[in-house]
């Protein structure tokens, strides 16, 4: 386990490290921290590991951590896109097997690689691909595409003071279907000094029937200035309550979430952890050259703790955030990179803290989906390559 300690003082030590080492010729960049400010207690949440989830690969499926998945509650299964053999595959969870070989394999006709997919029924795999940021309606019995809706929006022309960003969707960030509007989330990569924080939205919402678009809800108040490296740190995760009608935005140096109601109000609401803890920006300029090597982003965000997903348990009305934390410095390889500390925050549907506690290593934390069961997510770590395993996190509340 990581050394709980205060990490306000440990990340400012990782930034003056990084400018000593890397930005000694630059001139510095005041670092911004963003620090917990609760006083109330941490609660240990106990973690339970049920049992795994072993799903049969054959020799064309790779299960990885950009896969699509998708629980189906009616069904009680779960439906895996094979992205590379261009196939739907459905795995029953009823199965008592150790290993859960597919009832179901079907072929898809697709020209574009699929980033996520939203099953509605057999008329209506929703499919999405980035790049073209396009949604693409097919349907199973015919095996055709008969309605495409694009999120690339040719009305605008975009500049530093307007910059807003297309759906990068998965199921830390899954489009929505709310009412007559598709609404996805996504960012940009990059920092630069002339940008204007309020442009840079988040939010694309798409129109029912006539396609138009608009977009809404910048970053935070804490991105308004620092440097927070351009990629890691720019990621957005979401949820959807829809009993609430409400959208979640998570971003990774808040400890706020972004609540969003019906009308496009945000509220800023507390939903970090209660560790002593800050996150701080990069310590360099957002001109700098370091940034056009990749490493230094990655080394920058091991370094400091984050925050991603937000998760919304239907069943049992509570949210899950995860938490990232550094690495011990003994966990680190020669590159100064290694895998970060993964922390689960509890709160009940109206954000009261419920505890934290440690997720197992090894996680693709955003490759996930929730059953009455609990959470499950990709094992990375599983190095069998007929079987692709999902973890059973079963918090005890």
């Amino acid at each position: 386990m990581y050394n709980r300690k205060n990490y306000q003082w440990a990340t400012v030590m990782v930034a003056l490290l990084f400018c000593m080492a890397a930005a000694c010729k630059e001139t510095g960049t005041p670092v911004v921290q963003s620090c917990t400010t609760v006083t109330d207690s941490l609660i240990p949440l106990k973690i339970n590991i049920g049992k795994p989830l072993n799903l049969y690969l054959d020799s064309m499926l790779v299960i990885g951590v950009q896969t699509p998945v998708q629980y189906l509650e009616k069904e009680n299964a779960l439906l895996i896109l094979d992205t590379y053999g261009k196939r739907l595959l459905q795995y029953p969870l009823t199965a008592n097997d150790t290993v859960t070989k597919p009832s179901r394999a079907q072929a898809l006709h697709l020209n574009e690689k699929v980033m996520y997919m939203h099953y509605q029924n057999r008329d209506s795999l929703l499919l999405y691909t980035y790049g073209v940021f396009r949604l693409s309606y097919y349907n199973l019995d015919t095996d055709t595409v008969y309605k495409t809706l694009s999120f690339h929006d040719r009305k605008v022309k975009t500049n530093f003071a307007f910059n807003p960003a297309p759906p990068n969707a998965s199921n830390a960030a899954p489009i929505i279907f709310k009412g007559n509007n598709i609404i996805g989330t996504g960012y940009l990569m990059g920092e630069h000094d002339s940008e204007v924080p309020a442009g840079r939205t988040l939010f694309s919402i798409l129109h029912v029937p006539d396609g138009s678009l608009q977009h809404k809800v910048p970053y935070s108040a804490i991105y308004k200035t620092g440097n927070w490296g351009g990629s890691h740190m720019r990621t957005t995760y979401a949820a959807y309550n829809q009993q609430q009608g409400t959208l979640l935005l998570s971003l990774p140096a808040d400890h706020h979430l972004q609540v969003i109601d019906s009308a496009w109000h945000v509220t800023s609401v507390y939903a970090g952890s209660r560790q002593k803890l800050c996150i701080a920006s990069m310590p360099i300029p957002k001109n700098s050259p370091q940034l056009q090597d990749p490493d230094n982003a990655l080394r920058y965000f091991t370094g400091t703790p984050a925050y991603r997903d937000i998760i919304y348990d239907a069943y049992h009305q509570r949210y899950y955030r995860v938490l990232q934390t550094p690495p011990a410095a003994a966990e680190l390889n020669a590159q100064q990179l290694g895998e970060k500390h993964a922390t689960l925050i509890a709160f009940d549907n109206t954000f009261h803290y419920l505890g934290e506690g440690p997720l197992p290593k090894g996680l693709a934390l955003d490759n996930f989906f929730v059953t009455e069961q609990g959470l499950y997510f990709l094992n990375v770590a599983n190095h069998d390559q007929n079987i692709g395993q999902y973890v059973h996190i079963n918090p005890e509340l």
